[in-house]
């Protein structure tokens, strides 16, 4: 008897790990893996017209036609170049506002000065914006002929050469906060001691960033790359705000145009392939990043 309840003793204390797991299983279950799931079958099917409902099994015929869509090619590559100046311009700037605030008493007051965009609704930013960049009353034309330099003054966003850049501009203002908070409490994390030690052997502040802030920031760095990556290719409503993917889709996000073959056309199969592969890719670039940053020196 002892024995017998020994035994059953053990396995409840074997199974209350997955009892207390249940919940979050669950939750998971219906709301992530299922839609994922779903989504993924749906990229197998097709339909004889738009917005219909009698779907049949077509095979890799959705994935096969991403191959020769243009518009699919133009719009990944616009998603690779915003993740290069989503990379180049708040990470980088957040990183080098991290490094001149560590070491200040203010730092907390400047953080969250600089963490004030991050607050702002991602559309409400998009419309505010749309006022600043807008070519007759926009405020950014009007101080370029201020100062004197009108022959700047453009339509931001409605030349498809800087419509691209410009809609960034407004995403890095909303993110470069959360970057420089982000990069602030991993440099708290490194003894300062390290520091003191360099600068009595005499290292200047720039061989202290490159030889001790980078290797020991390096867990902090990756998780804002892969951060970055994973938001810069999923990207979607100040776009859509700012400029519905034009002038002449030179806007185009892979997102918007999902969402234009998901609402506005009714192709739902085709948009879930094209889900699926914007997936792939995404896991593809987070894991070759990680792979990257935390590979040891050989």
């Amino acid at each position: 008897a002892a024995a017998r309840t020994s035994a059953m003793i053990e396995s409840r204390g074997r199974k209350s790990p997955y009892l207390f797991l249940a919940p979050a299983i669950i939750y998971l279950g219906i709301w992530i893996y299922y839609p994922i799931a779903k989504n993924f079958y749906l990229s197998f099917l097709g339909t004889e017209g738009t917005h219909g409902a009698d779907f049949r099994f077509v095979g890799l015929q959705n994935y096969h036609q991403l191959l020769s869509d243009e518009l699919f090619h133009r719009a990944l590559l616009h998603n690779l170049v915003w993740v290069l100046l989503s990379i180049l311009v708040p990470v980088v700037i957040g990183l080098v506002l991290a490094v001149l605030l560590v070491h200040k008493r203010t730092r907390l007051f400047y953080s969250a000065i600089f963490f004030l965009p991050v607050t702002v609704a991602p559309i409400m930013a998009a419309v505010v914006w749309g006022w600043i960049y807008n070519p007759t009353f926009g405020a950014l034309n009007q101080m370029l002929t201020l100062i004197g330099l009108d022959s700047l003054a453009q339509p931001w966003l409605g030349d498809a050469a800087t419509a691209l850049v410009s809609v960034n501009m407004i995403g890095s203002w909303g993110y470069y906060g959360f970057c420089t908070l982000i990069f602030l409490a991993g440099l708290q994390n490194i003894d300062p001691e390290i520091f003191e030690a360099a600068r009595i052997d005499g290292a200047n502040a720039l061989q202290q960033f490159r030889s001790i802030t980078l290797p020991l920031l390096k867990p902090t760095l990756t998780f804002v790359l892969v951060y970055t990556t994973i938001g810069s290719m999923k990207f979607f409503d100040i776009i859509y705000v700012a400029t519905k993917g034009g002038p002449d889709n030179s806007t185009q996000i892979v997102a918007v145009y999902m969402f234009d073959l998901f609402i506005r056309q009714g192709d739902v199969n085709y948009a879930a392939a094209m889900s699926v592969v914007l997936t792939a890719i995404i896991l593809a670039m987070s894991l070759l990043a990680i792979r990257n940053m935390t590979r040891k020196p050989s």
